[in-house]
């Protein structure tokens, strides 16, 4: 039974920190050394509650009452760990798509793209942020996605083949399988090779990218669009792919989404921001306009490696500073949004990919120490 529990992969980050995966909840959970090594002597078969008792009296004194407290929350965490999630795609199976639509074609490098949304609501999910790639409609297309809403769920079809069903609520679930569709049709990958996907934004100074994480309103999109006013290329905003047989991180190629606080901001950085269309975005209905890269996307290069993760927060009341930070807070802000593959292959490519990047927070309220300070990172060696 607690062998059934164990976490399938455990790997140190550093001397003090250690992350485990656990394969049946594709769960992972950032602990101490310490910790690490209770739960691995709490899984050793030949460990009873006994003598794991008097294992932890002897060598770490503490008294009985303590130690079977340790056991009994070991073994509560385990089977708290092992838990799966819920699904969040629903199994409503259709091949049926609505007889009227709205049709829209965009065009990728060589790859040429057709949508066909059942409603404007749906269109507003992807559109506004693919609109500059649009050409005039074709039917002279390389792929099809047809998004449309059936009986209260939303169903996403690629050329013909149900690929995803979504309670309308999570219809965020449905943009990120959009996405990764999308990342994989025009970087003709294998779409069952992707390690992962996070939601984080990415820069690149055309030799590596740096990866952008922090909890939402901190200021990452706005951040990449000023970075990028300052001659640095927007990799990704807020969909952030990796790709197993290089472990680099590939373009995504949505406008950058900047909300309304920034707005003024990004006006001394950023012409002709007023004469971006204002959208009206999710259940809070947030003021929201696109900005589209300045570079085309065929003059960009697909990928870059990624060596470094930078947690970022606007903070007006604090000092702008910026400094190494824990993997613990990296990981803890990074995984519960991403999305990571359940193969365990996968797994330990994202955690060697991991133990590799360095990890850094970044607290400004001044715009050019920002800029500095990427300018700083990206000429590290």
């Amino acid at each position: 039974m607690r062998t059934n529990l164990s976490p399938k992969l455990i790997h140190d980050i550093n001397e003090d920190t250690v992350l485990l995966w656990f394969e049946k909840s594709n769960r992972y959970v950032v602990t101490s050394k310490v910790n690490s090594n209770l739960i691995k002597l709490y899984m050793n078969p030949d460990e009873s509650r006994d003598s794991f008792v008097d294992n932890l009296s002897t060598n770490f004194q503490l008294n009985p009452i303590q130690a079977n407290t340790l056991y009994d929350d070991i073994s509560g965490f385990l089977k708290d760990a092992n838990i799966e999630r819920e699904e969040d795609v629903i199994s409503n199976k259709v091949s049926t798509v609505p007889d009227s639509y709205i049709e829209h074609c965009y065009k990728f490098s060589d790859s040429i793209v057709c949508i066909r949304y059942d409603s404007e609501i749906l269109k507003g999910l992807v559109h506004p942020q693919m609109n500059h790639h649009s050409i005039e409609n074709t039917s002279n297309y390389d792929v099809l996605f047809n998004v449309f809403k059936l009986n209260d769920d939303l169903h996403l079809l690629k050329n013909g083949v149900h690929i995803g069903s979504y309670k309308t609520d999570l219809f965020h679930f449905l943009q990120g399988k959009f996405a990764l569709e999308l990342t994989n049709t025009i970087h003709k990958k294998d779409i069952n090779n992707w390690v992962a996907t996070f939601h984080a934004s990415t820069i690149s100074n055309g030799k590596e990218s740096i990866m952008i994480i922090g909890d939402s309103g901190n200021g990452k999109s706005t951040l990449s669009v000023l970075l990028m006013a300052h001659g640095y290329d927007i990799l990704c905003d807020d969909f952030t792919p990796l790709y197993e047989d290089n472990l680099e991180l590939y373009r995504y190629p949505a406008a950058t989404s900047i909300k309304k606080g920034a707005f003024d901001a990004l006006k001394p950085y950023l012409k002709g921001i007023d004469l971006l269309k204002t959208h009206t975005n999710g259940p809070k209905k947030v003021n929201i306009k696109y900005v589209p890269p300045v570079i085309s996307y065929e003059s960009l290069p697909a990928s870059f490696e990624c060596h470094k993760i930078v947690y970022v927060k606007y903070d007006a009341s604090k000092k702008d500073h910026l400094s190494f930070v824990s993997p613990e807070k990296i990981l803890e802000t990074l995984i519960p949004d991403s999305w990571i593959s359940p193969e365990e292959s996968h797994a330990l490519k994202f955690i060697n990919w991991f133990k590799n990047v360095k990890c850094y927070e970044l607290n400004y309220n001044n715009n050019d120490f920002a800029i500095s300070k990427f300018k700083d990172l990206f000429e590290e060696s």
